[in-house]
């Protein structure tokens, strides 16, 4: 059984600072109530036996730590011990009844303290690449400006008729301490790391630099007295320094690395505000003819040398920053756009190509077609030969397909066993997509040779060509072109014809022989009649298992027939009904939101509804919003609009206007099926959106795909640094909710989590408050 170290520290810590507190107590009353010899003696046995007391903490600390830490400790006691042997001769010298002079060897063992505790603190800070010099250089700025401020306003006025080097000596004590507490106050607001051992490190320079202030201040005065208060601050400094060294208990196996370094903007402008005192008294002293003395001009040449280092080291370190985000931003592109297990074109570069060859055909007439297809066995494969052997079968499947095609066809992997061709004029078929599809077809009839293994699949193949008045101009008609070769090839698989190909026709669409403009009107009236239902999906916290959200669903049924979503929706824009759906479902799940406020007596909930791109056209939209929330009673942030990217691609400036004008009413923005436009990523920097939905393509292999894997981890990095929360879609496998969580995923929903279902059926889980996720799926992503 393990046994956690941290009670044991505790019980130092407290044990150590009690009797820390009261050894300063007693020496100070001692000190207070005798005078002459007696409290000289006192305060410098006292203070060497302080310091010992440190070198000794510090050598305990050094024991246990390793590597820079256990360096970094040693560093410190050895500054201790300098100091301490520096206090010896002073002792010595007082002792025998010797005037010590100014500056004298004892100050040799003062002035090594500073130094070698520099050393320590910069091996006791955390690794941060250029940021530990530009802290040491930011400690150095800020040290030299406050010691010519200081030499500036006390110790020149005093030093008048002193030699140069007692001078200079006065002035290396403040400005080496300062350089000290500056570096521990960088490192504690600029890490976050040990914020108790810092606190106390920075603490033990506060009270040595105001000791060697005053110190300098009075011996150039000539009114120092050894067992002054002066020497109450080199008391206090030894022991905060060594009941830090207590802290330390040993170095844990397993420990997680310590957090990224996170910048803090005050302290990153720390240097400027004493330089810029300096130049402000540097002017003054100009003006009224006083004029530089040689210790003033050499330290503001030493300033300027370290401006001019720190400003090199923030330029150099813009550059890397710069680079790295390039880097990053092409690895994302290629990530977005490729499928990163068989180097196919993805649905997004799929469906760019595909609108390009759209565009051409309209100028010129030329054939396109797509040829969808699907591999029948494969679920057989995966489950039967496991994942990995699922995914050499798609990596096979993959080149002989393109070896069946030609260089310049596009050939993509949508997602799954899905793949998709684009057939344009000019391809080795004579421009005959069914041609083309036969000939995939063919490829699969010599079985896979995989690992040792032979593996047979077949493929169902959906084809579907440019038709006059049929695809829907602008953005969309991609999407309904592939969309049809999709029917086509679904309905391949549903007549049982694994292993045959279909030509997509009107009919596929509507089902049972109506044609579209039959179903349109038929969708017109049960939108009349509120015969379209409104089904909620739960969104929820991976990690904690609480339902955060609901997303709405339209759902219609018609001559007791389910017409799926994909089928009536795209109907219904095309005939011009989007309007109306939306105002039905905004109007049913704000209302049902409402009544769940009421039973639930508070309004953390929320409720998403797909809006159509549309919408974003009218100036009027957001009054609309504003009235649903003032006549159901819902808060801001309960409503969020969720928006696809093709809303955008059509006079941007009036839909970002319009979404602006949504942000100010309360009403939360998600951009829909991330990823699957040609420039999300552009879109994010510049739409007022405040959610991602990640597309279920990005999550489908995530427990297994390795490439996918990597994408999301930059993107949940990107959407992080943008202020953006995600929400990851088909989460079907407990696979992938435990990938999900562990790379930081705000929120989930699949069929894993929860299907869509009615206000009825979920109103009695939405009222237990309680996590919807079982509990042995959160155990296994803990």
């Amino acid at each position: 059984m393990t046994v956690s170290p941290l009670p044991a520290a505790r019980a130092v810590v407290p044990g150590t600072g009690v009797a820390a507190v009261t050894a300063f107590l007693f020496l100070a009353g001692l000190t207070t109530a005798v005078d002459g010899a007696a409290q000289q003696w006192a305060a410098n046995i006292g203070v060497l036996a302080f310091a010992a007391a440190a070198v000794v903490g510090c050598v305990r600390a050094a024991r246990r730590s390793r590597g820079r830490s256990r360096r970094g400790w040693a560093a410190l006691a050895v500054g201790a011990g300098a100091w301490g042997a520096g206090q010896v001769v002073w002792t010595a010298l007082e002792s025998l009844g010797i005037t010590a002079p100014f500056p004298s060897v004892a100050d040799i063992g003062y002035l090594t303290f500073p130094v070698a505790a520099l050393v320590g603190l910069a091996l006791l800070s955390p690794r941060s690449g250029w940021a530990g010099p530009r802290r040491l250089l930011d400690a150095l700025t800020v040290g030299c400006a406050l010691g010519l401020l200081a030499w500036f306003t006390v110790i020149d006025p005093l030093a008048a008729g002193h030699p140069l080097l007692e001078a200079a000596v006065s002035l290396t004590y403040p400005v080496l301490d300062v350089v000290l507490l500056t570096v521990t106050v960088l490192t504690l607001t600029q890490t976050g790391e040990k914020p108790l051992l810092w606190a106390l490190l920075g603490l033990s320079m506060v009270a040595m630099t105001v000791s060697d202030v005053l110190f300098s201040y009075a011996t150039t005065a000539g009114t120092y007295l050894s067992g002054s208060a002066v020497d109450w601050g080199w008391w206090a400094a030894f022991l905060f320094l060594g009941t830090a060294g207590s802290l330390v208990t040993g170095p844990r196996s397993g420990q997680p690395r310590p957090p990224a370094e996170r910048t803090v903007a005050p302290a990153s402008l720390l240097p400027y505000l004493p330089l810029s005192a300096v130049v402000l008294v540097a002017a003054v002293e100009s003006a009224t003819g006083t004029g530089l003395d040689p210790v003033a001009v050499a330290v503001i040449v030493v300033l300027v040398g370290l401006v001019l280092v720190r400003q090199y080291a923030t330029v150099r370190d813009n550059v890397t920053l710069a680079r790295t985000v390039q880097v990053r931003e092409a690895e994302l592109h290629e990530l977005a756009f490729r499928d990163g297990l068989t180097g196919l074109a993805n649905r997004a570069l799929f469906l760019d190509r595909l609108g390009h060859a759209l565009d051409l055909s309209a100028r010129d007439r030329r054939p396109v077609s797509v040829v969808f297809l699907d591999l029948d066995g494969f679920k057989a494969v995966n489950d039967g030969l496991g994942h990995a052997m699922g995914d050499a079968l798609l990596v096979r499947v993959a080149e002989r397909l393109r070896a069946t095609l030609r260089a310049s066809d596009t050939l993509a992997r949508l997602g799954g066993d899905e793949f998709a061709v684009l057939v344009e004029q000019g391809s080795r078929f004579e421009d005959d997509a069914a041609t083309v599809a036969q000939h995939l077809l063919d490829s699969f009839s010599t079985p896979f040779q995989i690992r040792g293994r032979t593996v047979s699949v077949s493929a169902s193949i959906g084809v579907a060509s440019v038709e006059p008045g049929v695809d829907p101009p602008g953005a969309d008609r991609a999407a309904s072109l592939l969309h049809r070769a999709d029917v086509a090839m679904y309905a391949v698989k549903e007549a049982g014809r694994g292993g045959g190909i279909l030509q997509h026709s009107p009919s596929l669409d509507v089902g049972r022989g109506r044609d579209e403009p039959a179903v349109a009107r038929a969708f017109a009236a049960a939108l009349e009649q509120g015969l379209v239902r409104a089904v909620y999906q739960p969104v929820v916290d991976p990690v904690t298992g609480r339902i955060g959200a609901f997303e709405a669903l339209a759902r219609w049924t018609h001559d007791g027939v389910e017409i799926p979503p994909t089928t009536f929706v795209p109907i219904s824009a095309r005939a011009g009904l989007s309007e109306h759906l939306t105002g039905l479902m905004l109007d049913r799940s704000c209302a049902q939101l409402g009544a769940w406020n009421r039973a639930l007596g508070h309004r953390r909930l929320r409720v998403a509804v797909n809006v159509n791109p549309s919408e974003l056209m009218d100036a009027t939209f957001p009054d609309r919003i504003v009235e649903l929330f003032a006549r159901h009673g819902l808060a801001a942030g309960q409503l969020a609009l969720e928006i696809t990217e093709s809303g955008m691609t059509t006079r941007p400036e009036t839909a970002v206007d319009v979404m602006n004008a949504l942000r100010a009413c309360g009403v939360r923005l998600a951009l829909d099926d991330f990823g699957t436009g040609f420039s999300t990523l552009a879109r994010l920097s510049s739409t007022p959106v405040d959610t991602v939905k990640i597309d279920r393509y990005f999550v489908a292999d995530i427990d297994h795909d390795v490439q996918k894997k990597r994408f999301l981890v930059g993107l949940f990095e990107l959407t992080r640094h943008l202020g953006l929360r995600t929400v990851a879609e088909g989460v079907e496998r407990p696979g992938q909710l435990r990938e999900l969580r562990r790379l930081g995923c705000d929120l989930v929903q699949g069929h894993l989590i929860g299907r869509p279902a009615s206000a009825e059926d979920l109103t009695p889980i939405v009222l237990a408050e309680q996590p919807v996720i079982a509990p042995e799926l959160l155990g296994r992503v803990g």
